[in-house]
């Protein structure tokens, strides 16, 4: 089990967003603060990820070292005479400016790239962490070219030179291929520290601390709590000891702990800073060869200086100044190592259209925290460094860019933090600065700007006189740009934004424009900026317009500068822009413009003439699929050489690269902007510049200029209104009429223009031509084939397709209607078909047609009513406006359109509300119906109560999330809610299945009616029909409208929408209220739904919908009323009706996200316990959807009711009802992983006592359940007749925590550690107390039940042995023996004559029938893994017992395929790891398809996440202890592969075989490509033998040629005469190397010896030393022919001194455990004789000491459970495991097989989260391959593969980069420096 640290760490890398990451990180620090003791070990879990692969998690991890630094006190070490002065001699270590040079690093340092590949193989594989580090901190100097005299080890000792002894020059070079020497000497210092790991002159320090110290051992310090005064206490280490009470309380068991050296590495002495050795650490990392590793040390050292940079390098004992020198020392060295990182680092990722180094750029943000704290002459030496870089980097003989490029970025952020010393650093870095803005490499020019961008306000209050310096550089760095693609142009221009904001360099601008008006006149100025309107880099048009935009927006308000071309090329940019943010940007310039000029002397009518407008609207006007004319725009010439068209596909209206809704909003935008300068057009002026155009417009039969010009009418109209409303204007009277004074001579014609449009009921648009060409063009080609055909004469064909100008849709219809039934007669069959397939044409491009003529009529009609609204003055007569607005909400397909007719229905609702006659609320109150009516009309999303009134007892969600899956028509995604989707997707499909199967057994007719549930479920799945898409994309459509409309009326009216728009509230309340005025707990108020024809249901439903739709837009005043509605929400949430709680449950979840701690709290309150009624199955049903829908609306804002909704739904995961247990397991499974964040969360606003305090005792409950360490300790009530270690009562701790809350799980202790004992003492202990409850209070769920063990044969007797011996209140019975036996036996167990009744699998099999009727208290499944195929008759058996409680013991749960895990959790949970079907598509297969090494990273990284995310899912219901963890006094088990070469006669059969026609035919009958064997012809026509036939023989001829050798075999003659020539035959030794080395082994362990004369023994090799027969064997074969080899040609020909015995299936198995029991208690018995299957499972055999396996299984579990049987409690001596392998044959291979399958059941059942975590994703399938050794000289075929092999490697580790947002987040200046002023 896991602690919650490990959970939280492990959260690091898995967490499925960054918020889940972020919570995880300072929960961590959490822990710092609760346990400052443990901060390094938290430092070394931590430290774990910080160089990880996944750029995500390297940035959890940097946040989990900030928030762990925060909660540690600042180190201030106090000067006190008592204290002795700590000893420092490492000042000499430490690196310094004056030893830095930029020439020497280049020259002797290693570069540092983005490989980590074999060219920086350190050799440092094997040695541990320690010595690791300590000859990386030997080599890093050595690696940098500083420092030389401080390389690796000093020739004499310090002490001995004296003190003033200068540095011994002289120095030993390391070789870094071998280890660090051996030399540990004994003393104190030995215990702690591996004196071998480390140099001499680190010896010779920790000696001379030794003696200082007097000897004492270093201690651990006490860096908490925070005190504020630097002091801290000191813990000394001491020996812990675990003290477990037994059963009866008369006696302990005292054990030692096993001590945990993790922050072995992390630990300093007393009186140091706390964070010394980790900054030593990540200061060797920031050398790696891998960038991650790099990356991530930058980061944690970054967050590290961050809090206490004052107290790095500071002891106690000195003095202030003294410390304040060595603080300087330290950080100086830091800075020079960061510098050395930005000389050699040269990794880049280029992303879009520019480089980001996110190594140097962190180097740069740690360097800018370490400079915080530098004295001035540091910084300046710091400054100085940078500057060397740069000017190193800029040499012309041997420029280095990447050099530059990084001294920049350290300058950057070194003067952003140290703004205090600007005067003191602008100087130089502005003059590096500005000679990189006029440098000719793009990346340096572009990093120059970004370094001057923190200077702009320090410039200009240090250097004012330099600014226009600065200024002239910009604009000639821009005038420089000669091709578009140029990424400094973004950085550039984004500087000359920041300068122009700053108002003193604009009022420097502006007053050197005065004097040098040819130089700096904004006049001259803004026209450089527009060639870049249009640049090809996205961030370069941004920038450019924001620096517009802030000249527009300067307060002095001078418009001179704006001029036509100005006007016309931002118009231009909304027109041409597919960008919505820069489209924004274009707006609001254009916007500011007009307000510029308005203020100023110059009015837009100067700058623009009325030809130009028309130009304007008539380039918006373009119809959409109609190229651009080039004559209507405005071109600028650029300055750059190479241009790029950016705008070609929009110029081209190529809508295939173009999305048609992205041209829409440009022109729509546009239109909009007219408005807005018709607006600001003088008021005199406005009729004769527009009238005319808008009117034409409305005039011109185009239905694209009749929209536009309505919207030019409509912004213009509401621009005045706006100000109105801005003026605090109510919004009704705002747009009430004669509010806004209009040009009478504009508004009069515009408004009948307007009026003519809307009242044509069915126009004629010229934007239909198109589409009638086409369809006169597939007209005149059916004609034409038909008169090709003779069908139809010429004559007849022309009068049937009048000329172009007369061609209607009548005349199509014509043609391809009765004209076409007429001549269609008179064709062939083929013609006849071909004509078919014209006229099949012809009627698309008519419905092509019809269907674009409705969409325009409804955009048109839609527009024109909303400039209607807009004005203010409606007709007398409503019904065109309502019509045309309510059909745009229904029907248009663009969402802007249709979201701006939902405005102008607000804005109706508006006019008529606040207008009091009585004949506009009328109609209102009608639209305001009609749209609640609009909002329910999709099906799927609100049922029709009518079609579902049938379903009672089911959950709707699971259909609504498989439907929605099957549309997406994805499959698993990574997205956490995504997942969930797919999950209950499938738990849905396995729903429909389970009712189709019970449909199948003839139900009754009310059956019927219940069972028809899945079937919409199916149909759903498979509706393919276009008819149907275009239903319910057309009600789709609806209900988007009708949402935005009621959204937008809500938001307009916003706190008075009660009050004002009464109706539409009523749709929620009335019908809500006339059903559910009763009591939530009364489940009766929906009786009345079931009458024949009531509409009362689908009013509730109906409601429900709406106020799902409103609740997000109500103001924040509104939210009580919201609240109140929450009785009726409960009560509908448990009413009977499937369609009444499924739209209650997803209301309540949105209500819950609008007003969550009161929602929250009533729900948990007042409906959730109800979650617990057994007894009415749709409250369970109702209760689990609206969790689910809780937790898939909320997110991460649950996290505080984590507790309140796992607890119950817990409960419920055993549920009888099939899809409440679905839906259950599922939200299950989501809230788990929100359990490690939910701790530190504060409690809502109001959260009352009793809440917080039932939370308090949920919490412990999960704390129990996730973290074994947690759980209360559990007294055995009865005897016990055991010593039970602490391990072993923890178990029992874990066992009665699941018993107590009705749980079950599964035990995979480790083979050895008393699983059995466990659970005889839980099974025990229950029996026990429930007949205390059931004596005591007749409590009918105590009455007594039998308990079941269910277990292999072999184990039956064992199992009766340990209940009798270990208990005496239980009474076991074996059920066992032939049918006739056991079966009188089933009366006595239903009479409870027996407490526990033992039986094996097989007896379950063949008795189910009888089994199945009897109820059970425990049913345990030892060796649970026999059920791992879910689809045998055994298994299926099983899963058919009735128990309270279910338990699985295992040590292998996980054999050969994840699979096996999903059978046993099926038996104990059904449904908690979804369908069989499910699993394998989430789990099973990706972790197969990783076993192939020849799939790409992504398939094993893909791997390796599924094994990550099923071992957190089951990991709260396993308990797994391994031996080496809890059995310190258990003896090694050592292991050894024995090989053995084939015999000459093996290799004759191997060859033979090889030759036969046996592989050709396998390779056929298994799909493979393979050339024909030499004999294919001759045994075409023989039987292929099974795969697994042919490997079986090749196992056998691997262990004896005997065993394949019969009379049958073709070569069996020829074999034995050529051995009788030779006097040998098929039972001697030399045939048969195995059973050689056997003789071999037995011999060494001093079995089977023959005492010579001379009384030595015979050993066949004479070097062994003599060996004591004191070992004992067990011999494992696979076969009992193997056995009886053994036994014959070895035992008794060779070696027939040795006793052994034997156990197989032909031992019975009820004698089996009289064997064990003999063999253990008589030491003169040699070997125990054992197949796999029968000896390897339960068995004690701790008699014997050596293992030997003579063949081997493919399942590696049957191996390890085998060896097992030795290496267990009880066992006290050294076991010795041999695995005999044939060398080059089909047994390494199966050893192979056995590596990749122990692997995955490792990584989904271990013990803690670490070892999963610290698994080197790169690595996983390095352990499955079997390959030849390295070499050291590899061919060259070799080298050029590794090369590639390389390559692709450094590829696959660039997949991890972020992409240009996630940079700009992660290195945003502005952000790095308010993130330091926290």
């Amino acid at each position: 089990m896991t602690t919650r640290l490990d959970r939280l760490v492990g959260l690091l890398d898995t967490g499925a967003t960054p918020v889940v990451r972020s919570t995880a990180a300072r929960q961590i620090g959490g822990i710092q603060r609760q346990h400052p003791e443990e901060l390094f070990r938290l430092l070394a879990r931590v430290y774990e990820y910080i160089g990880s692969k996944s750029w995500d998690t390297r940035v959890a991890a940097a946040q989990a070292f900030d928030a762990i630094a925060k909660e540690v006190s600042e180190w201030d070490p106090p000067v006190e005479e008592d204290i002795k002065p700590t000893i420092v001699d490492d000042e000499e270590d430490l690196l310094t400016f004056a030893q830095y040079n930029v020439d020497s690093v280049i020259r002797n340092g290693r570069l540092l790239l983005g490989s980590a590949g074999k060219e920086y193989d350190d050799g440092l594989e094997g040695l541990d962490a320690q010595a690791r580090m300590a000859l990386q901190r030997a080599q890093m100097k050595k690696r940098l070219g500083i420092g030389a005299q401080f390389l690796d080890v000093d020739l004499l000792d310090d002490v001995d030179l004296g003190a003033d002894s200068p540095p011994v020059t002289d120095v030993k070079r390391v070789d870094k291929r071998r280890k660090v020497e051996e030399a540990a000497p004994n003393g104190a210092e030995s215990a702690d520290i591996d004196m071998s790991k480390l140099s001499a002159r680190e010896r010779n320090r920790l000696k001379r601390k030794e003696r200082m110290n007097g000897g004492k051992k270093k201690a651990k310090v006490d860096v908490g709590p925070k005190t504020g005064n630097g002091e801290s206490g000191v813990v000394m280490s001491q020996t812990a000891v675990d003290v477990t009470e037994q059963p009866g309380g008369g006696a302990i068991v005292v054990e030692a702990k096993k001590a945990d050296s993790r922050e072995t590495l992390f630990a300093i002495s007393s009186g140091r800073w706390a964070f010394e050795a980790v900054v030593e650490i990540l200061c060797i990392d920031l050398f790696s060869p891998s960038w991650e590793s790099r990356h991530g040390a930058a980061m944690a050292l970054r967050e590290i200086f961050r809090s206490h940079g004052f107290g790095a390098g500071r002891v106690s004992g000195l003095t202030k100044e003294e410390n304040q020198r060595r603080n300087q020392q330290f950080l100086e060295d830091v800075c020079v190592r960061l510098v050395c990182v930005f000389t050699l680092d040269r990794f880049g990722d280029f992303v879009a259209d520019h480089v980001v180094a996110p190594v140097r750029e962190t180097c740069a943000q740690a360097l800018g925290v370490v400079s915080q704290f530098l004295a001035q002459d540091a910084l300046v030496a710091t400054q100085k460094a940078l500057l060397q870089l740069v000017e190193r980097g800029g040499r012309k003989d041997a420029a280095i860019w990447e050099a530059r490029h990084a001294g920049l970025s350290g300058l950057r952020y070194v003067v952003a933090v140290r703004r205090d010393v600007a005067a003191l650093l602008a100087g130089g870095t502005l003059d590096a600065a500005l000679g990189g803005l006029g440098d000719g490499d793009d990346d340096v020019r572009g990093v120059s700007a970004e370094t001057l961008l923190p200077l702009v306000d320090s410039l200009v209050m240090c250097q004012p006189g330099r600014i226009l310096d600065v200024v002239s550089a910009v604009w000639a760095a821009l005038a420089d740009v000669t091709d578009d693609l140029t990424a400094s142009a973004a950085s550039v221009m984004a500087l000359l934004a920041r300068l122009v904001s700053h108002p003193d360099v604009r009022s420097a601008v502006v007053e050197a424009g005065q004097t040098r008006p040819q130089e700096y006149a904004l006049a001259v100025l803004v026209p450089r900026l527009f060639p870049f309107f249009r640049h090809a880099i996205a961030a370069v048009r941004r920038a450019a317009l924001q620096t517009l935009l802030t000249f527009a927006e300067m307060p002095s308000g001078d418009a001179a500068w704006v001029d036509a071309a100005c006007l016309r090329l931002v118009y231009q940019n909304i027109v041409l822009e597919v960008h919505d943010d820069i489209s924004e940007l274009s707006a609001r310039l254009w916007l500011a413009l007009l307000r510029l000029l308005s203020h100023g002397d110059i009015t837009v009518d100067h700058l623009l003439a009325p030809p130009d407008v028309a130009a304007m609207f008539q380039l918006a006007a373009t119809p959409i699929g109609v190229r651009l004319s080039l004559a209507l725009l405005y071109d600028i010439p650029s300055t750059a050489s190479v241009r790029h068209n950016v705008d070609a596909a929009m110029v081209q209206q190529d809508l295939g690269l173009i999305p048609r809704e992205s041209v829409i909003r440009a022109r729509v935008l546009a239109a909009a902007a007219l408005g807005q300068l018709l607006a600001a057009w003088p008021q005199d002026a406005r009729a004769a510049a527009f009238t005319g155009l808008l009117a034409q417009a409305m005039q011109s039969g185009w239905a694209l200029q009749s929209q536009l010009a309505s919207v030019v009418a409509e912004e213009f109209v509401m621009a005045e209104r706006t100000q109105l409303i801005e003026a605090g204007t109510p919004v009704g009277n705002a747009m009430a009429r004669g509010a806004v004074s209009l040009t009478a001579d504009l508004l009069a014609p515009l408004l009948d223009a307007l009026t003519t449009v809307l009242n044509v009921s069915d126009p004629e648009f010229r934007d239909l031509d198109r589409a009638l060409a086409q369809v006169r063009a597939d007209c005149s080609v059916l004609l034409d084939s038909a008169v090709a055909e003779s069908c139809l004469a010429a004559a007849q064909a022309q009068a049937l397709l009048p000329a172009a100008p007369g061609f209607s849709m009548a005349a199509a219809t014509h043609i391809c209607g009765p004209a076409f039934d007429a001549f269609a007669t008179r064709a062939s069959g083929d013609a006849r078909v071909m004509l078919g397939e014209r006229r099949l044409r012809a009627t698309s491009s008519m419905d092509y047609h019809t269907r674009l003529r409705q969409q325009l009529n409804v955009s048109t009609a839609a527009s024109v009513a909303s400039a209607v609204v807009a004005i203010g003055q409606l007709p007398t007569k409503l019904n065109a406006v309502l019509r045309s607005l309510m059909t745009a909400v229904k029907q248009e397909h663009s969402p802007l359109l249709q979201a701006r007719a939902a405005t102008a229905v607000a804005r109706m609702a508006a006019l008529c509300y606040n207008g009091h006659e009585a004949r506009l609320t009328a109609p209102a109150d009608k639209m305001v119906r009609n749209l609640a009516t609009f909002v329910c009309a999709d099906p799927w999303s609100t049922p029709v109560f009518a079609q579902r009134a049938s379903q009672t007892e089911s959950i709707l969600m699971l259909e609504m999330v498989q439907r929605e899956q099957a549309a997406r028509d994805t499959t698993t995604s990574s997205n956490g809610a995504a997942a969930a989707s797919a999950q209950m997707a499938a738990a849905a499909s396995a729903s429909a299945q389970a009712s189709q199967r019970k449909r199948r057994g003839g139900p009754s007719r009310q059956d019927e009616s219940d069972a028809c549930v899945a079937v919409p479920l199916v149909q759903a799945a498979s509706a393919s029909s276009s008819e149907e898409q275009e239903k319910e994309q057309a009600a789709r459509l609806v209900v988007r409208g009708a949402e935005a409309a009621v959204t937008a009326i809500a938001r307009l009216f916003g706190p008075e929408l009660i009050r004002s728009v009464p109706r539409l509230w009523e749709c929620v309340t009335q019908p809500l209220a006339a059903t559910y005025s009763a009591a939530v707990e009364d489940d009766s108020a929906d009786v009345s739904f079931g009458a024949a024809g009531s509409p009362a249901a689908q009013n509730a439903i109906d409601a429900l919908r709406v106020l799902l739709a409103l609740a997000p837009a109500l103001h924040e005043e509104l939210h009580g009323q919201l609240v109140d509605t929450l009785p009726w929400v409960l009560s509908a949430l448990v009413s009977r009706y499937a369609s009444v709680r499924h739209m209650a449950a997803r209301t309540l979840a949105e209500v819950c996200a609008v007003v969550t701690p009161p929602a929250m709290q009533a729900f948990i309150q007042r409906s959730l316990p109800s979650l617990a009624d057994t007894t009415r199955t749709h409250r369970r049903q109702g209760l689990a959807e609206a969790v689910y829908y809780v937790i898939q609306r909320l997110g991460e804002t649950v996290l505080p009711y984590v507790t309140f909704l796992m607890v119950p739904v817990l409960g419920r995961m055993s549920d009888t009802n099939e899809q409440t247990r679905l839906v259950c397991t599922n939200c299950f499974a989501q809230l788990l992983k929100l359990v490690p964040l939910e701790a530190d969360i504060p409690d809502p606003v109001g959260f009352p006592a009793e809440l917080v305090a039932q939370r308090d005792h949920e919490r412990r409950f999960l704390a129990q359940l996730m973290d074994s360490s947690k759980l209360e300790p559990f007294r055995i009530p009865v005897k016990v007749n055991a010593t039970l270690r602490k391990y072993q009562q923890e178990g029992v701790d874990w066992l009665a925590f699941l018993n107590k809350y009705e749980l079950h799980g599964v035990l995979c202790d480790d083979m050895g550690l008393g699983k059995t004992l466990q659970t005889i003492c839980v099974v025990a202990s229950d029996h026990y107390l429930r007949q205390q409850r059931f004596t005591d209070a007749n409590a009918a769920d105590c009455q007594p039940l039998p308990s079941l063990v269910v277990c292999p044969p072999t184990l039956i007797s064992h199992w009766e042995q340990e209940i009798r011996h270990y208990t005496e209140n239980l009474r076991p019975m074996c059920y066992s023996g032939p049918p006739s036996e056991r079966r009188p036996l089933i009366p006595q167990i239903a009479a409870n004559a027996a407490d526990v009744v033992i039986m094996s699998y097989d007896v379950v099999r063949n008795d189910i029938e009888l089994l199945a009727a009897q109820n059970w208290n425990y049913c345990v499944l030892d060796e649970g893994h026999v059920i791992k195929n879910a689809r045998t008759k055994l298994t299926l058996a099983v899963k058919r017992l009735r128990a309270r409680r279910r338990l699985v013991l295992s040590g292998t749960p996980v054999q050969n395929n994840v699979i096996e895990l999903w059978s046993l959790f099926d038996y104990l949970m059904p449904g908690f790891l979804g369908s069989e079907r499910q699993f394998n598509e989430l789990y099973a297969r990706p972790i197969l398809a990783s076993r192939d090494a020849k799939q790409m990273s992504t398939a094993q990284v893909a791997g390796e996440l599924a094994l990550k995310a099923l071992h957190k899912q089951v990991l709260p219901f396993l308990l797994r202890r391994m031996k080496e963890d809890v059995l310190h006094d258990l003896p090694p088990k050592i292991i050894q592969d024995y090989y053995c070469e084939l015999s000459p006669l093996q290799k004759f059969l191997y060859d033979e075989f090889a030759k036969s026609a046996v592989p050709g035919n396998l390779k056929k009958s298994l799909g493979l490509s393979g050339s024909e064997t030499a004999g294919g012809e001759a045994a075409k026509g023989a039987p292929v033998p099974h795969v697994f036939q042919a490997l079986q023989y090749l196992r056998k001829v691997c262990n004896h040629p005997a065993l394949v050798l019969t009379p049958k075999h073709p070569l069996f003659a020829q074999v034995e005469g050529e051995l009788a020539a030779r006097g040998a035959d098929l039972h001697s030794l030399d045939i048969a190397p195995k059973l050689q080395a056997l003789k071999d082994l037995l011999n060494q362990c001093g079995i089977g010896l023959q005492p010579a004369m001379d009384g030595k023994c015979d050993l066949l090799d004479d070097s062994l030393d003599s060996v004591s027969a004191s070992h004992r064997v067990l011999i494992f074969c696979q076969h009992r022919e193997m056995i009886e080899r053994i036994e014959q040609d070895l035992f008794t020909r060779h070696m027939p001194g040795v006793t052994y015995m034997r156990v197989d299936g032909t031992v019975e198995a009820r004698r089996r455990q009289e064997i064990v029991t003999r063999f253990n208690s008589d030491p003169s018995i040699d070997c125990l004789l054992l197949t796999t299957h029968v000896g390897g499972l339960g068995l004690n055999l701790t008699g014997a000491d050596t293992v030997i396996f003579v063949e081997h299984d493919y399942n590696p579990a049957m191996d390890v459970q085998a060896m097992d049987r030795a290496h267990r409690l009880g066992q006290t001596r050294v076991v010795n495991v041999y695995r005999l392998i044939t060398r080059n044959t089909l047994e390494e291979k199966i050893m192979g097989l056995q590596a990749f399958k122990l692997h995955m059941a490792n990584t989904i059942v271990n013990q803690q989260n670490a070892s999963l975590a610290s698994m080197n994703t790169d690595q996983l399938l390095d352990l499955f391959n079997v390959s030849a050794p390295k070499t050291s000289a590899p061919s060259s075929g070799e080298t050029a593969v590794a090369g590639s092999k390389s390559i692709a490697k450094a590829i696959e580790g660039l997949e991890d980069l972020w992409d240009s947002s996630q940079y700009e987040d992660e290195f945003n200046l502005d952000g790095f420096i308010s993130s330091l002023q926290q």
